[in-house]
Protein backbone atom coordinates (compact mmCIF):
# COMPACT_ATOMS: atom_id res chain seq x y z
CA UNK A 1 0.00 0.00 0.00
CA UNK A 2 1.17 3.55 -1.00
CA UNK A 3 0.54 7.19 0.86
CA UNK A 4 0.35 9.58 -2.50
CA UNK A 5 1.62 12.89 -1.37
CA UNK A 6 4.07 15.32 -2.25
CA UNK A 7 6.90 16.21 0.29
CA UNK A 8 9.70 18.80 0.77
CA UNK A 9 11.81 18.77 3.61
CA UNK A 10 14.59 21.06 4.53
CA UNK A 11 17.01 21.68 7.67
CA UNK A 12 17.83 24.90 9.37
CA UNK A 13 19.33 26.58 12.36
CA UNK A 14 17.91 26.19 15.80
CA UNK A 15 18.74 30.32 16.31
CA UNK A 16 16.30 30.86 13.02
CA UNK A 17 13.41 28.91 13.93
CA UNK A 18 12.03 31.43 15.90
CA UNK A 19 11.29 33.34 12.51
CA UNK A 20 10.67 30.46 10.44
CA UNK A 21 7.80 29.60 12.06
CA UNK A 22 6.47 32.82 12.50
CA UNK A 23 4.53 32.43 9.15
CA UNK A 24 2.81 29.30 10.86
CA UNK A 25 1.19 31.13 13.50
CA UNK A 26 -2.11 31.72 11.76
CA UNK A 27 -2.44 27.72 11.23
CA UNK A 28 -4.31 25.78 13.48
CA UNK A 29 -2.20 22.81 15.39
CA UNK A 30 -3.46 19.06 14.91
CA UNK A 31 -3.76 17.29 18.01
CA UNK A 32 -1.39 14.75 18.43
CA UNK A 33 -1.74 12.20 21.63
CA UNK A 34 2.05 11.78 21.88
CA UNK A 35 5.05 13.98 22.27
CA UNK A 36 7.64 12.30 21.09
CA UNK A 37 8.07 10.77 17.17
CA UNK A 38 10.75 7.30 17.43
CA UNK A 39 11.79 6.34 14.20
CA UNK A 40 14.58 3.43 14.73
CA UNK A 41 16.13 2.90 11.05
CA UNK A 42 16.74 -0.74 9.91
CA UNK A 43 19.15 -1.95 7.53
CA UNK A 44 19.49 -5.31 5.75
CA UNK A 45 21.34 -7.83 8.52
CA UNK A 46 24.95 -9.02 7.40
CA UNK A 47 25.79 -6.75 4.95
CA UNK A 48 28.60 -4.23 5.79
CA UNK A 49 27.66 -1.53 3.06
CA UNK A 50 24.89 0.68 4.27
CA UNK A 51 22.77 0.97 0.81
CA UNK A 52 20.29 3.84 1.55
CA UNK A 53 17.95 1.91 -1.14
CA UNK A 54 17.46 -0.80 1.36
CA UNK A 55 16.88 0.97 4.57
CA UNK A 56 13.39 0.34 6.30
CA UNK A 57 12.01 2.10 9.06
CA UNK A 58 9.95 1.47 12.60
CA UNK A 59 7.83 4.75 13.62
CA UNK A 60 6.74 4.59 16.96
CA UNK A 61 5.37 7.18 19.27
CA UNK A 62 5.17 7.93 22.96
CA UNK A 63 6.49 10.70 26.09
CA UNK A 64 9.55 10.41 27.25
CA UNK A 65 10.56 12.18 30.30
CA UNK A 66 13.54 12.72 29.34
CA UNK A 67 15.34 12.01 25.85
CA UNK A 68 19.10 10.34 26.60
CA UNK A 69 20.77 6.89 25.79
CA UNK A 70 19.59 5.76 28.94
CA UNK A 71 16.04 6.20 28.41
CA UNK A 72 16.15 4.81 24.79
CA UNK A 73 17.84 1.47 26.23
CA UNK A 74 15.23 0.88 28.51
CA UNK A 75 12.38 1.25 26.16
CA UNK A 76 14.23 -0.88 23.44
CA UNK A 77 14.67 -3.59 26.07
CA UNK A 78 11.13 -3.61 26.74
CA UNK A 79 10.29 -3.36 22.88
CA UNK A 80 9.36 -0.64 20.88
CA UNK A 81 5.88 -1.61 18.47
CA UNK A 82 5.42 0.83 15.65
CA UNK A 83 4.58 0.83 11.93
CA UNK A 84 7.36 -0.70 9.19
CA UNK A 85 7.53 1.43 6.67
CA UNK A 86 9.80 2.12 3.69
CA UNK A 87 9.88 5.96 2.53
CA UNK A 88 11.75 7.33 -0.70
CA UNK A 89 13.28 10.46 -1.11
CA UNK A 90 10.10 11.76 -2.58
CA UNK A 91 8.33 11.37 0.70
CA UNK A 92 6.09 8.20 -0.72
CA UNK A 93 5.35 5.84 1.72
CA UNK A 94 4.89 2.34 1.71
CA UNK A 95 3.21 0.19 4.28
CA UNK A 96 5.01 -2.98 5.66
CA UNK A 97 2.71 -4.13 8.36
CA UNK A 98 3.55 -3.61 12.61
CA UNK A 99 6.11 -5.12 14.68
CA UNK A 100 8.07 -5.59 17.76
CA UNK A 101 11.55 -4.22 17.78
CA UNK A 102 13.91 -5.53 20.80
CA UNK A 103 17.66 -4.56 21.49
CA UNK A 104 19.66 -5.35 21.94
CA UNK A 105 19.02 -9.17 20.91
CA UNK A 106 16.65 -8.24 18.67
CA UNK A 107 16.23 -8.60 14.71
CA UNK A 108 12.99 -8.25 12.38
CA UNK A 109 12.16 -10.90 9.12
CA UNK A 110 10.38 -9.02 6.84
CA UNK A 111 9.51 -10.33 3.21
CA UNK A 112 12.40 -13.05 3.71
CA UNK A 113 14.99 -10.39 4.50
CA UNK A 114 16.35 -10.26 8.38
CA UNK A 115 16.63 -6.61 9.27
CA UNK A 116 18.91 -5.54 12.02
CA UNK A 117 18.54 -1.57 13.84
CA UNK A 118 21.41 0.81 13.63
CA UNK A 119 20.11 4.24 14.81
CA UNK A 120 17.36 5.55 16.62
CA UNK A 121 16.31 8.97 15.79
CA UNK A 122 13.89 10.71 18.46
CA UNK A 123 12.20 14.29 16.97
CA UNK A 124 9.68 16.39 19.52
CA UNK A 125 7.11 17.62 16.73
CA UNK A 126 4.40 19.74 15.91
CA UNK A 127 2.04 19.61 13.11
CA UNK A 128 0.07 22.44 11.38
CA UNK A 129 -2.72 22.11 9.24
CA UNK A 130 -3.21 24.45 6.09
CA UNK A 131 -6.69 22.77 5.19
CA UNK A 132 -9.48 24.11 4.90
CA UNK A 133 -10.97 25.77 8.35
CA UNK A 134 -13.61 23.27 8.41
CA UNK A 135 -11.73 20.40 7.42
CA UNK A 136 -10.69 17.64 9.85
CA UNK A 137 -8.69 14.09 9.79
CA UNK A 138 -7.75 12.94 6.28
CA UNK A 139 -8.29 16.15 4.76
CA UNK A 140 -6.37 18.36 7.72
CA UNK A 141 -3.85 16.01 7.40
CA UNK A 142 -3.30 15.91 3.77
CA UNK A 143 -2.28 19.62 3.82
CA UNK A 144 0.22 20.04 6.32
CA UNK A 145 3.81 21.70 7.69
CA UNK A 146 5.28 19.52 10.39
CA UNK A 147 7.93 21.14 12.50
CA UNK A 148 10.68 18.88 14.05
CA UNK A 149 11.61 21.70 17.11
CA UNK A 150 14.89 19.64 17.75
CA UNK A 151 15.76 15.47 16.87
CA UNK A 152 18.30 13.44 18.95
CA UNK A 153 19.70 10.75 17.22
CA UNK A 154 21.39 7.70 18.86
CA UNK A 155 23.22 4.96 17.82
CA UNK A 156 23.04 1.34 18.54
CA UNK A 157 26.69 -0.23 18.08
CA UNK A 158 27.57 -3.91 17.79
CA UNK A 159 28.02 -4.32 21.65
CA UNK A 160 24.67 -3.33 22.79
CA UNK A 161 25.52 0.19 24.00
CA UNK A 162 22.49 2.84 23.14
CA UNK A 163 25.40 5.86 22.21
CA UNK A 164 23.91 9.78 21.72
CA UNK A 165 25.65 10.94 18.68
CA UNK A 166 23.76 14.26 19.15
CA UNK A 167 20.96 16.38 17.90
CA UNK A 168 20.30 17.32 13.96
CA UNK A 169 18.39 20.40 14.79
CA UNK A 170 15.33 21.81 13.63
CA UNK A 171 13.65 20.90 10.72
CA UNK A 172 10.22 21.67 8.60
CA UNK A 173 8.11 19.34 6.05
CA UNK A 174 6.07 20.48 3.94
CA UNK A 175 3.03 17.83 2.83
CA UNK A 176 0.54 18.28 0.05
CA UNK A 177 -1.30 17.03 -2.61
CA UNK A 178 0.72 18.32 -5.58
CA UNK A 179 3.81 20.18 -5.92
CA UNK A 180 2.64 23.34 -6.84
CA UNK A 181 0.49 23.54 -3.96
CA UNK A 182 4.32 22.26 -1.59
CA UNK A 183 5.81 25.24 -3.57
CA UNK A 184 3.25 28.04 -2.91
CA UNK A 185 3.05 27.11 0.81
CA UNK A 186 7.39 27.06 1.08
CA UNK A 187 7.09 30.48 -0.83
CA UNK A 188 4.33 31.55 1.79
CA UNK A 189 5.59 30.44 5.11
CA UNK A 190 9.56 30.43 5.01
CA UNK A 191 10.02 33.87 2.63
CA UNK A 192 13.04 34.68 4.30
CA UNK A 193 14.76 31.26 2.92
CA UNK A 194 15.61 29.87 6.09
CA UNK A 195 15.13 25.83 4.99
CA UNK A 196 17.13 24.89 3.14
CA UNK A 197 17.64 20.87 1.92
CA UNK A 198 20.64 19.02 2.88
CA UNK A 199 21.82 15.93 1.41
CA UNK A 200 22.27 12.67 3.68
CA UNK A 201 21.67 14.73 6.58
CA UNK A 202 20.39 12.12 8.63
CA UNK A 203 23.79 10.42 8.10
CA UNK A 204 25.77 12.86 9.86
CA UNK A 205 26.23 12.15 12.99
CA UNK A 206 26.32 8.76 12.80
CA UNK A 207 29.17 8.94 9.83
CA UNK A 208 30.95 10.61 12.18
CA UNK A 209 30.57 8.42 14.97
CA UNK A 210 31.91 5.64 12.63
CA UNK A 211 35.05 7.51 11.76
CA UNK A 212 36.12 8.35 15.47
CA UNK A 213 36.26 4.42 15.96
CA UNK A 214 37.72 3.78 13.03
CA UNK A 215 40.74 6.25 13.95
CA UNK A 216 43.45 6.60 15.92
CA UNK A 217 44.15 10.70 15.95
CA UNK A 218 47.52 12.09 15.72
CA UNK A 219 50.17 11.83 18.50
CA UNK A 220 49.89 14.72 20.79
CA UNK A 221 51.69 18.00 19.75
CA UNK A 222 51.22 17.03 16.15
CA UNK A 223 50.13 20.51 14.24
CA UNK A 224 46.95 21.01 12.07
CA UNK A 225 48.10 19.85 8.85
CA UNK A 226 46.36 20.92 5.33
CA UNK A 227 46.59 22.12 2.03
CA UNK A 228 44.29 24.42 0.54
CA UNK A 229 42.82 25.41 -2.95
CA UNK A 230 40.78 28.38 -3.86
CA UNK A 231 38.24 26.54 -6.30
CA UNK A 232 36.27 28.95 -8.74
CA UNK A 233 33.07 27.88 -11.07
CA UNK A 234 31.03 26.97 -8.17
CA UNK A 235 30.38 23.44 -6.64
CA UNK A 236 27.86 21.15 -7.80
CA UNK A 237 27.65 17.43 -7.81
CA UNK A 238 30.18 16.86 -10.45
CA UNK A 239 32.78 19.19 -8.10
CA UNK A 240 32.25 15.90 -6.05
CA UNK A 241 32.64 13.39 -8.29
CA UNK A 242 35.38 15.05 -9.84
CA UNK A 243 37.41 14.90 -6.40
CA UNK A 244 36.68 11.20 -5.83
CA UNK A 245 38.06 10.40 -9.19
CA UNK A 246 41.52 12.44 -8.66
CA UNK A 247 42.03 11.02 -5.55
CA UNK A 248 42.92 8.17 -7.22
CA UNK A 249 44.00 4.68 -5.06
CA UNK A 250 42.49 5.45 -1.99
CA UNK A 251 40.37 3.83 0.47
CA UNK A 252 36.83 5.14 1.91
CA UNK A 253 37.11 4.72 5.54
CA UNK A 254 32.85 5.28 5.08
CA UNK A 255 30.27 2.98 3.92
CA UNK A 256 28.56 4.17 0.91
CA UNK A 257 27.99 7.72 0.16
CA UNK A 258 31.49 7.49 1.82
CA UNK A 259 30.93 11.11 2.66
CA UNK A 260 29.88 13.42 5.63
CA UNK A 261 27.57 16.57 4.50
CA UNK A 262 26.83 18.94 6.89
CA UNK A 263 26.69 22.52 7.56
CA UNK A 264 28.07 24.93 10.45
CA UNK A 265 28.07 28.29 11.26
CA UNK A 266 31.46 30.27 12.17
CA UNK A 267 31.82 33.30 14.64
CA UNK A 268 34.67 35.27 13.73
CA UNK A 269 36.56 37.00 17.01
CA UNK A 270 39.31 38.38 18.20
CA UNK A 271 40.56 37.73 21.87
CA UNK A 272 41.89 41.07 23.65
CA UNK A 273 44.36 38.73 25.55
CA UNK A 274 46.04 36.37 22.40
CA UNK A 275 47.07 36.81 18.83
CA UNK A 276 45.02 33.43 18.70
CA UNK A 277 42.32 33.07 15.66
CA UNK A 278 39.40 32.56 17.12
CA UNK A 279 36.45 30.92 15.88
CA UNK A 280 32.91 30.16 17.92
CA UNK A 281 31.72 26.85 16.28
CA UNK A 282 27.68 26.87 16.18
CA UNK A 283 25.99 23.59 14.81
CA UNK A 284 22.04 23.48 13.64
CA UNK A 285 21.02 22.36 17.16
CA UNK A 286 22.40 25.22 18.60
CA UNK A 287 25.36 24.12 20.24
CA UNK A 288 28.82 25.87 20.33
CA UNK A 289 32.26 25.31 21.03
CA UNK A 290 35.61 27.22 20.56
CA UNK A 291 38.18 26.69 17.93
CA UNK A 292 41.95 28.17 18.23
CA UNK A 293 44.69 28.69 15.82
CA UNK A 294 47.94 29.82 16.38
CA UNK A 295 51.54 29.54 14.86
CA UNK A 296 50.50 29.64 11.58
CA UNK A 297 53.60 28.61 9.23
CA UNK A 298 53.94 26.93 5.52
CA UNK A 299 55.66 23.94 4.54
CA UNK A 300 55.85 23.65 0.49
CA UNK A 301 52.48 24.87 0.64
CA UNK A 302 51.45 22.79 3.26
CA UNK A 303 49.78 25.27 6.30
CA UNK A 304 50.52 23.98 9.90
CA UNK A 305 49.06 25.33 12.48
CA UNK A 306 48.34 24.70 16.42
CA UNK A 307 44.99 24.25 16.68
CA UNK A 308 42.29 23.61 19.61
CA UNK A 309 39.23 22.42 18.51
CA UNK A 310 36.36 19.97 19.77
CA UNK A 311 35.55 17.27 17.89
CA UNK A 312 32.41 16.78 19.51
CA UNK A 313 30.33 19.66 19.38
CA UNK A 314 27.31 18.02 18.39
CA UNK A 315 27.10 15.87 21.17
CA UNK A 316 29.12 17.80 24.19
CA UNK A 317 29.18 21.61 22.80
CA UNK A 318 27.22 24.14 24.77
CA UNK A 319 23.14 25.12 24.33
CA UNK A 320 23.68 28.89 25.64
CA UNK A 321 23.30 32.27 23.37
CA UNK A 322 26.30 33.09 21.34
CA UNK A 323 26.28 36.17 23.52
CA UNK A 324 26.46 34.65 26.34
CA UNK A 325 29.16 32.41 24.90
CA UNK A 326 31.59 35.24 23.49
CA UNK A 327 31.01 36.96 27.47
CA UNK A 328 32.27 34.55 28.94
CA UNK A 329 36.25 34.56 27.11
CA UNK A 330 35.92 38.09 26.72
CA UNK A 331 35.70 38.05 22.95
CA UNK A 332 34.72 40.36 20.50
CA UNK A 333 32.82 38.98 17.11
CA UNK A 334 33.70 40.23 14.27
CA UNK A 335 31.84 38.52 11.42
CA UNK A 336 29.84 35.50 10.76
CA UNK A 337 29.97 33.12 7.66
CA UNK A 338 28.18 29.98 6.70
CA UNK A 339 29.85 27.14 5.70
CA UNK A 340 28.65 23.49 3.63
CA UNK A 341 30.72 21.41 3.56
CA UNK A 342 31.14 17.68 1.64
CA UNK A 343 33.82 15.82 3.71
CA UNK A 344 35.56 12.75 2.62
CA UNK A 345 37.84 10.74 4.71
CA UNK A 346 40.48 8.37 3.41
CA UNK A 347 43.01 6.35 4.13
CA UNK A 348 46.61 5.42 1.84
CA UNK A 349 48.31 2.12 1.28
CA UNK A 350 50.41 3.52 4.35
CA UNK A 351 47.75 3.64 6.60
CA UNK A 352 48.09 7.11 6.72
CA UNK A 353 44.50 8.82 6.93
CA UNK A 354 43.19 12.24 5.13
CA UNK A 355 40.25 14.13 4.72
CA UNK A 356 39.69 16.02 1.13
CA UNK A 357 36.54 18.60 2.47
CA UNK A 358 34.61 20.92 -0.38
CA UNK A 359 33.65 23.75 1.15
CA UNK A 360 31.09 26.43 0.88
CA UNK A 361 30.88 29.09 2.26
CA UNK A 362 29.30 33.03 2.54
CA UNK A 363 28.82 35.71 4.64
CA UNK A 364 25.51 37.66 5.34
CA UNK A 365 27.06 40.69 3.26
CA UNK A 366 27.61 38.27 -0.22
CA UNK A 367 31.03 37.73 0.08
CA UNK A 368 31.56 34.09 -1.15
CA UNK A 369 34.71 31.43 -0.87
CA UNK A 370 34.50 28.07 -2.45
CA UNK A 371 37.97 26.00 -1.36
CA UNK A 372 39.07 22.16 -1.91
CA UNK A 373 40.87 21.48 1.43
CA UNK A 374 43.15 18.36 1.92
CA UNK A 375 43.94 17.35 5.65
CA UNK A 376 45.58 14.70 7.82
CA UNK A 377 42.99 13.30 10.27
CA UNK A 378 45.47 10.34 11.60
CA UNK A 379 45.97 6.71 11.12
CA UNK A 380 44.55 3.05 10.38
CA UNK A 381 46.07 -0.21 10.68
CA UNK A 382 48.82 1.06 13.10
CA UNK A 383 50.66 2.94 10.51
CA UNK A 384 53.50 5.04 11.41
CA UNK A 385 52.63 9.00 11.97
CA UNK A 386 56.08 11.14 10.52
CA UNK A 387 55.67 14.80 10.04
CA UNK A 388 57.87 14.51 6.62
CA UNK A 389 55.95 11.65 5.54
CA UNK A 390 52.42 13.45 5.94
CA UNK A 391 53.89 16.82 4.33
CA UNK A 392 54.93 14.48 1.27
CA UNK A 393 51.48 12.97 0.93
CA UNK A 394 49.37 16.09 1.03
CA UNK A 395 51.57 17.57 -1.96
CA UNK A 396 51.29 14.55 -3.74
CA UNK A 397 47.65 14.15 -2.93
CA UNK A 398 47.67 18.09 -3.94
CA UNK A 399 49.14 17.26 -7.46
CA UNK A 400 46.41 14.74 -8.00
CA UNK A 401 43.81 16.85 -7.76
CA UNK A 402 45.66 19.72 -9.94
CA UNK A 403 46.19 16.70 -13.11
CA UNK A 404 42.96 16.00 -12.53
CA UNK A 405 39.70 17.66 -15.09
CA UNK A 406 39.14 19.90 -11.98
CA UNK A 407 43.04 21.12 -11.86
CA UNK A 408 42.12 24.20 -14.23
CA UNK A 409 39.71 25.61 -11.87
CA UNK A 410 41.74 25.78 -8.97
CA UNK A 411 44.69 28.05 -7.12
CA UNK A 412 47.01 26.55 -4.35
CA UNK A 413 46.13 28.62 -1.71
CA UNK A 414 47.29 29.35 2.03
CA UNK A 415 44.40 32.00 2.40
CA UNK A 416 42.19 30.96 5.41
CA UNK A 417 38.41 31.62 6.33
CA UNK A 418 39.09 33.47 9.00
CA UNK A 419 41.36 35.77 6.91
CA UNK A 420 38.57 36.19 4.40
CA UNK A 421 35.70 37.00 6.03
CA UNK A 422 37.26 38.84 8.90
CA UNK A 423 39.20 41.39 7.13
CA UNK A 424 36.36 43.62 6.30
CA UNK A 425 34.91 43.81 9.49
CA UNK A 426 35.00 46.64 11.48
CA UNK A 427 37.57 46.14 14.53
CA UNK A 428 35.87 47.10 17.72
CA UNK A 429 38.09 48.17 20.73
Amino acid sequence: MSDARIEWRGDLFAADLAAARTGLARFPLIARPFRHTMTAFLHPAGEEEIDLGAIIRLRAYGDLATVSAGAIAVLLQGGLHGKLQRKAQSGAMRSLGSAMLRWPDGELLVAGTRYRPLSVRVSERLHHSLADAASSGPEAEARRVTVDLDRHLFRLAADGEVRLLGQLGPRIEFKGPTQAWVDDVRIAVDADHLVRRRPNRALELLFQDMLRDKLVSAPGGFPEAELKFDLQGGIDDTVIDAVVLALGDVRPLLPPPHRIERVRRYHLCRDRLSSDACTVVETPSGRLSEKRKRNSRALGGVLLRDTIASRTTDRDGVAVPIADFLADRGWTCLAMFEKTQTKLPFALPGGRAYLISVDQCFAPDGRTLDQIELEFIGSVDGALVDPANVVAELQELGRRLQRSALGRRLTPSTLTKHGFFSAAATLVA
